[in-house]
């Protein structure tokens, strides 16, 4: 069930293949996949330890959807795998990966948890398997768009944009690469962030 039979073949049989040739029988209960546990953690020296910030998060609306989504290189035309699909929205996912990888370098609270404090609005843009145009490769792609605010003032922005090389053409593969994408695109937010605030405050010892 790939991709690459719609491109070899009429897009009436390549929309039959896709849709689990389920002509005539009750179909399968598709198989659910998440983001796994963090399998691209931070190399090189530790970050140092940055401000609490507060993580307003929003993602395009097509993404708040469970389908594993693909298309053909820069098509207007994305589809779903038919027996395939995320075990939340990929929304939800890449915003619990975010929190996870953030808050290793200090406390993320609730978006207007405190009004002072340091927001950084992030918006997930792309998350996607994407094909060449003849079949025989693939990428899992995410797109980010983050910019730090505090007390009106921009502190910083930056576009994050990562595409993984899928091992196999086809949902699995996608899969595993856009959990690879996430990782990635994660500690690159990260580290901008290390860059862009400034670090926490080293706690105050007593006097003897």
């Amino acid at each position: 069930m790939r991709p690459r039979a719609f491109l070899a073949a009429p897009v009436l049989l390549a929309a039959l293949l896709l849709a689990g040739c389920s002509v005539g029988r009750v179909a399968d209960s598709p198989t659910l996949f998440d983001l796994g546990p963090d399998s691209a953690p931070t190399t090189g020296a530790p970050l140092p330890a940055r401000v609490p910030i507060q993580l307003a998060y929003t993602a395009a609306p097509a993404l708040n959807d469970s389908g594993v989504v693909w298309r053909v290189g820069e098509s207007a035309s994305p589809r779903s795998y038919a027996t395939y699909r995320w075990s939340q929205p990929p929304a939800t996912l890449v915003r619990e990966r975010l929190i996870d990888r953030l808050s290793r370098e200090g406390p993320v609270m609730a978006d207007s948890a405190i009004p002072a404090a340091i927001q950084v609005q992030v918006t997930l843009m792309r998350f996607e398997q994407v094909f060449a145009t003849d079949g025989q490769q693939s990428e899992g792609r995410i797109v980010l768009q983050a910019i730090a605010v505090q007390n009106r003032k921009v502190l910083g922005q930056v576009r994050v944009a990562h595409a993984v090389p899928a091992a196999t053409q086809d949902a699995p593969g996608g899969v595993q690469a856009l959990r690879r994408a996430t990782d990635a695109a994660a500690d690159e937010i990260a580290a901008w962030l290390a860059r862009t605030l400034p670090p926490a405050a080293a706690p105050t010892r007593a006097a003897p």
